[in-house]
Order: C-alpha cells, then sequence, then structure tokens
C-alpha cells in the first residue's frame, strides 16, 4: 500500500483549528472544482464586493473633486502613461520618440502591462484602463487576504483580515491612484498564501511563479521574493528526504528574472540601475559620511514604523497595530518558524529598503501601501491570540470582537478622509501640472523642448520634448539635480545647441530640487511668458506629509522663455592674467570635477557642500559661473604644467564673511602642493572698480606657486584651514580657479 508523505517537522503539522476540507470529510464527499468553491464562499464574495464599493467610493470622490474627471493624485503616474504608451508604439523604455533609452519608470512589469493595453486602449482611456485595474487587482487582494487568513487562523480570522483591508485609507488611495500598488499587493498577498500552502507539502511550484512577477516589479518587492525563497530552502533542507532537483530549481528564477532585468536596463542604458532609485536614494546624496546614511535611513524607518504601526497616529491603520501585529507573529511563530521568520525578516527587510529612498514616505507612503494588507492580517491574528489567552471562551469572543470593532471603527473613520484626501491632491495636480501642460501645448511651437522638474504631465499631455532637470527620463541629470543648481546649470550647458530646452516650465521656490535658482544663470530670459498662481489652498498633508504639489506648498509655477547667450561667459577670468592659461578647474561642473579629482574636504561631516550658479557683470558684459559652498578645504589636480617655473593660481571666489562686521578668517586658506605648504592666500573680497561694500558674487584672487614647488606636470593643489582640526574654518564659495603660467 501506498503511504501519502511524512509529515517530520512539528511545525508543519496541520493546524486543527482550521475547518476540514470537503476530501478530508468522513463519508468521502465530492469535492468541487476550486473556482466553484470561490464563487460559492459568501465570506469571500462579500468581502470582494465591499473592496469593489470603497474602491469605486474613492475614484468617484476623486471625480467629484475634479469637475467629473478623474484625476491622478501625483504626477508620477503619467510618467507610467507615457512610458506605456510608448512601448504600445513600439518605443521600449524610450520616454520620447528618438529618446534615448531611460529607466524613469519605478514599476517594469507595470509598464509592460499598461503598454500591451495601450496597444488596443486609446490613449485618452488609459488613465482609467490602469484605474481599473488597480480596482481589480484590489478586489483580489482582499479575496487573497481572506484565504490567508484562513490558512493561519480561521475562517472569521480571514473575514475580519479581508473586511479590515478593504476599508484602509491609506491602501485605498494606493490602489485608486493609476500607479502600481495594487499590482504589488496582489502579487504580495498571492505569494505568501502561496507559500503559507506550499511549504507544509515541502513541494514549491506557485510559490516562485508568483514570486517571478514580484521580483520584476518594485525593488521592495524583490527584497521580499528572495527572503520567501530563502525560507523556501530551509524547509526543503530540513526534510529527511531530499527534495527534487527539478523542483528545487524553480526557486532560481525569480532571481534570474531579477537579474535580468537588471541586465537589460544595462544592455540598453548604460546602467543597470534604476534611474528613480539614483535620484531618491540617501547612498546618492553628498552626505559626507556612511554613518549619516545610517543615521537617515534608521530615522526614516523608525518614522515609517511610527505612522503605520499606529504608534503616533491612527490614521494608518488603526491604534496599536504594530503590537498587536508583533503578537501576531509570535503567534504564527508557536506553530511555524520558519514561516514566523519569513514574514518578519519580509516585512523588515522592505522597511529598511525603503527606508534608504529620501522619498520614502512621499506620496502618502505608497512604497509601503501594498504591505499594509499583511500588517492587517498579523493585527487581526494578534487579536485573536490576544482572546485565545482569555480565562475562558466568552471573555475570548467579547475581547476579540471589542479589539477588531476598534480596529474596525478607526478604519471606517480614516478611510473618507483619504478618499477626501485623494480628491484635494488630485485638484491640485490639475491645477498644476495637468493645466500647464495643456497651456504649453497651445502656445509653444511643435518643435519646442521644455526643461520640467514635473516630467510626466507635461510630456502626455503637451505632445512637446521634455527635459527631465530631475533626471527620471532624461540621462545625466539625476545627479546634477542631488549636487544643486550649479550642477543643473552646468548639465544644460555641455547640451549640444540643438537638444537645449527652449522653454523651462518650474516652480518659482521648492525646496524638493533647487530648479528656481537657475534664474541666477541668466538662462530663463528677463519675465516668464506666463504664470500660474495656483488658487487652491493649502491642504493637509496627511500622516506622511504632502509633497508641495499636492499639499500646495509650490503655488506659482511659471513658464519662461529659455536665453542661452551668456553660456561660456565664465570660462576665462574677469581680469587679465599674467601668462599663458594651461588649466582650469569648474567647480560645480561635475565632469570637471571628476576630470581634475576635485573634492571638497569638509571641517564638518553633514555640512552640505552643494553647488549654486551665480551671474556678475564685469566690464558690461554678463558673466555666469557654477561654484560651490565650501566649509574647510577643497583639493584639485592641475595638469599640462612645464615643470620648474612657477604658477600663478588665479580663482574666482566669494570670500565675504558670512556675517558683516566680523573677522572669522572666513576667507583665508592655506596653500599645500603635493603635500607641502607653500603659505596662505587670502582670497580678495572687493571688485576693483565697485565701491568697497557694494553687491558682488564673487572677485578674482591669485597666489603664485613658486618654481621649486612645481616638480611636475602635474601638482596635487589642496586649500585648507591654516588651523587644522579647530574651528574658525574657511568658509567660502568658489566657482573657478586657473593655472597660468
Amino acid at each position: 500500500m501506498t503511504r501519502g508523505p511524512t509529515i517530520s517537522d512539528p511545525e508543519l503539522e496541520p493546524d486543527p483549528t482550521r475547518p476540514a476540507a470537503a476530501a478530508d470529510h468522513p463519508h468521502g464527499e465530492r469535492v468541487q472544482p476550486h473556482w466553484r468553491r470561490l464563487v460559492g464562499d459568501r465570506a469571500l464574495v462579500g468581502v470582494g464586493v465591499l473592496a469593489l464599493l470603497t474602491a469605486l467610493a474613492v475614484v468617484v470622490v476623486n471625480a467629484a473633486h475634479n469637475q467629473g474627471r478623474f484625476v491622478p493624485p501625483l504626477d508620477d503616474v503619467y510618467i507610467h502613461l507615457q512610458y506605456a504608451r510608448q512601448i504600445g508604439l513600439g518605443e521600449f523604455l524610450r520616454y520620447q520618440a528618438g529618446a534615448p533609452r531611460t529607466t524613469g519608470a519605478s514599476s517594469l512589469l507595470y509598464v509592460l502591462l499598461l503598454g500591451a493595453a495601450s496597444v488596443v486602449v486609446p490613449s485618452g482611456l488609459l488613465l482609467y484602463a490602469a484605474v481599473a485595474f488597480g480596482v481589480v487587482c484590489f478586489v483580489a487582494t482582499v479575496v487573497l487576504v481572506a484565504l490567508l487568513g484562513r490558512e493561519l487562523g480561521s475562517r472569521r480570522t480571514g473575514t475580519a483580515a479581508a473586511a479590515l483591508t478593504a476599508v484602509c485609507g491609506p491602501l485605498l488611495w494606493g490602489v485608486t491612484s493609476g500607479m502600481e500598488v495594487a499590482l504589488v499587493a496582489v502579487l504580495v498577498a498571492g505569494l505568501l498564501l502561496a507559500f503559507v500552502r506550499e511549504q507544509p507539502r515541502r513541494r514549491f511550484v506557485a510559490t516562485p511563479l508568483v514570486a517571478l512577477p514580484l521580483a520584476v516589479t518594485r525593488p521592495e518587492g524583490l527584497v521580499l521574493v528572495l527572503v520567501v525563497l530563502a525560507g523556501a530552502v530551509v524547509t526543503l533542507l530540513r526534510g529527511r528526504r531530499r527534495p527534487a532537483v527539478g523542483k528545487a530549481l524553480l526557486l532560481v528564477l525569480p532571481p534570474v528574472a531579477a537579474l535580468a532585468q537588471f541586465g537589460l536596463y544595462r544592455l540598453v542604458t548604460g546602467s543597470a540601475e534604476n534611474s528613480g532609485v539614483v535620484a531618491k536614494s540617501w547612498f546618492s546624496r553628498p552626505l559626507g559620511s556612511p554613518l549619516e546614511v545610517v543615521d537617515r535611513v534608521d530615522t526614516t524607518a523608525t518614522t515609517a514604523l511610527e505612522l503605520i504601526g499606529g504608534l503616533t497616529t491612527t490614521a494608518v491603520a488603526g491604534p496599536g497595530v504594530a503590537i498587536l501585529a508583533a503578537i501576531g507573529l509570535a503567534a504564527v511563530g508557536s506553530r511555524r518558524r520558519v514561516l514566523a521568520g519569513v514574514l518578519a525578516l519580509g516585512l523588515a527587510g522592505v522597511l529598511l529598503a525603503v527606508a534608504t529612498l529620501q522619498t520614502a514616505l512621499w506620496h502618502d507612503g505608497r512604497y509601503l501601501q501594498p504591505f499594509l494588507p499583511v500588517v492587517v492580517l498579523l493585527a487581526v491574528l494578534g487579536v485573536r491570540a490576544v482572546g485565545r489567552a482569555a480565562s475562558d471562551a466568552r471573555s475570548g469572543r467579547v475581547l476579540t470582537t471589542g479589539l477588531v470593532a476598534v480596529l474596525a471603527a478607526f478604519a471606517l473613520v480614516s478611510a473618507p478622509t483619504w478618499a477626501l484626501r485623494q480628491g484635494e491632491q488630485a485638484a491640485g495636480i490639475r491645477e498644476s501640472a495637468v493645466s500647464v501642460a495643456q497651456w504649453i501645448r497651445g502656445n509653444t511651437p511643435p518643435d519646442a523642448v521644455v526643461a520640467v522638474n514635473d516630467v510626466g504631465a507635461v510630456a502626455w499631455f503637451s505632445d512637446r520634448r521634455v527635459v527631465d532637470l530631475v533626471g527620471l527620463t532624461t540621462p545625466g541629470f539625476a545627479r546634477p539635480a542631488i549636487e544643486g543648481s550649479g550642477a543643473m546649470y552646468e548639465q544644460l550647458a555641455h547640451l549640444p545647441p540643438a537638444q537645449r530646452p527652449s522653454y523651462f516650465s518650474i516652480f518659482d521656490d521648492t525646496q524638493l530640487v533647487p530648479v528656481g535658482e537657475l534664474s541666477r544663470a541668466r538662462i530663463l530670459g528677463d519675465e516668464p511668458v506666463t504664470s500660474f498662481d495656483l488658487k487652491s489652498p493649502e491642504r493637509d498633508g496627511g500622516p506622511f506629509g504632502g509633497i508641495c504639489q499636492t499639499a500646495g506648498g509650490c503655488p506659482v509655477i511659471s513658464v519662461w522663455r529659455a536665453d542661452w547667450s551668456h553660456v561660456g561667459s565664465g570660462d576665462l577670468p574677469d581680469e587679465a592674467v599674467p601668462g599663458r592659461i594651461v588649466d582650469r578647474v569648474n567647480v560645480g561642473d561635475l565632469a570637471d570635477e571628476a576630470a581634475h579629482g576635485y573634492g571638497v574636504d569638509r571641517a564638518l561631516v553633514g555640512v552640505a557642500d552643494q553647488t549654486e550658479v551665480r551671474n556678475q557683470d564685469v566690464a558690461g558684459r554678463v558673466v555666469v559661473d557654477s561654484g560651490r559652498h565650501v566649509v574647510g578645504g577643497e583639493h584639485f589636480t592641475l595638469r599640462g604644467l612645464t615643470p620648474g617655473r612657477p604658477v600663478t593660481l588665479t580663482a574666482r571666489v566669494d570670500a565675504r564673511e558670512p556675517v558683516k562686521d566680523r573677522n572669522t578668517g572666513a576667507g583665508v586658506v592655506s596653500v599645500g602642493v603635493d603635500g607641502r605648504g607653500v603659505g596662505d592666500w587670502a582670497f580678495a573680497t572687493e571688485v576693483p572698480g565697485l565701491a568697497p561694500g557694494a553687491e558682488h558674487s564673487w572677485a578674482q584672487s591669485t597666489f603664485t606657486i613658486p618654481a621649486a614647488a612645481v616638480t611636475s606636470p602635474e601638482l596635487q593643489i589642496t586649500l585648507g584651514p591654516r588651523q587644522p582640526f579647530l574651528a574658525p574654518y574657511p568658509d567660502y564659495r568658489s566657482f573657478s580657479y586657473w593655472a597660468v603660467q
């Protein structure tokens, strides 16, 4: 007689609290097809209908705030739509026809799905198709949560968790936004359900197949995939019998798919990185110390945990959800340790991965929204565990019902607020990004090139070529956007004249990306062509804090006609120099800085050395140059020198005291050549021909390096404090250095 599979691990024994399957019925009741059982399950149908109704309600609220039309609550939705439209036209990863391939979409699988839809769906309906797809995925997610709750608890547990998921405000915001939130959520729920069901049998087929698309949907989804696959490997290794090689090989498919995605990016764009990650990661920021990065990541993760865990607000997932979820996780671990480890490490890994982004909490925490169903389910499991620990069954039922009722009450109260928030944010996007895009379409030439800091709506609606100053869809701008306006100006100046923007559509004032400071480069013309003074009031940013486009923090958007007549005006010194210019270090130009080994030697870790751009009238002409704020010192390499001849080092520097009428020696540095001191340099603070104290951007100074110190064609120059380690430090802004012989 053939024996069934043996369960050798106590934690994999079936849960006696689960309802018996039809196949286990003592009378051998006939098993119905799986899909019929699902359709005939009133509880599943009920939570599915509830999810459909709540999602549609959010869509209706959005339309009600926008004169009957649905508008996405963030500009990034249009980025996905634009990539999808291009994919439908056969332009894979090209944001616009003929443009270089880029990875500005945050989800490869999502834009591929939308791209497939764009083949049959007209462009005007693609947004509605994206929202409809999100609603369908949300309904499926709620049903999967119900099934997962049954596997880990009971039928009532699954129903309660699914119902709470269906009324989870921030999740509703995300799944109806037009972004990839709903797709990630359904794949996360499906992956965990597959793993929970297949782990006791030590046979993983559905698990890797569901993990495969999740691995190429979002980076944090890949984190969860890797943890789940590690749990599968541990399960296989703990068995007494060796797993079949063919079945185990299925587990390799998701990591291979992720590597293939990175390889594809590298092949078609030259970089394996997603440009959005580069633009948003703390690791891309010039923070000066790895510990500074760790501190930012830790702070972000802690804040996210407090918000989602209900420790500082009840507007996300109810009060004390983190504590209840921890209890639920412990309850799972009492029976299935590997599963509990997967859930704990998976959620922690996701939180840590998201926290590496400066934008982790932007867009109402949309990177974390797909994982809220798991948190809600664990909280319900925690409630169940608390109830079962009561002194008697009746008390347990009362306690369980009461706790679930509290969670439901907070969810039902906050869900309408989230719907209202989405409608208000959508109105902000309509009034700003969408309105400006429509104006550009009707008021600029068809061949216009428009530089923008919000690239989605302008490209989608205006039918104009765009330059993305943030660097999501235009190669080469992500790093300059991080470094500041000086680096952005230099990157623009390096573009071939035919590719330079003929118009700028940017915020007048924003702290996100300093596009407004580009006016100092004199490339925006004298007056804007038009300005949009937004009428919407400042809005509640919600528990995660709002971004300026949707919260009313950047109320003016101006369109400027570009003026490139001053590009290159800063290449030469303002005053004549004695001799021949051998080399120039253009501070703020990232390419030139790299070529000269330039770097700022910060006196204090964490003090920013952002680039900036300025202009100055010199003998009747406008001179524009980029620079950096230096607190401490600098180093760079001069090349092309003639050994044995003195070098006149000429500097364009703003060395005025940070505070007027004080003397801190801010503009005096010690000069070193190849590690040997050659004297002190007091930068000039006044411009010849200007009255003392008159406003100016910089002054020109010179310092002579003696011939004895010029021992090779290359010299390593260091400028730093005269008194190392101790304050006061040099505090100035350097723009350019020229080596003259």
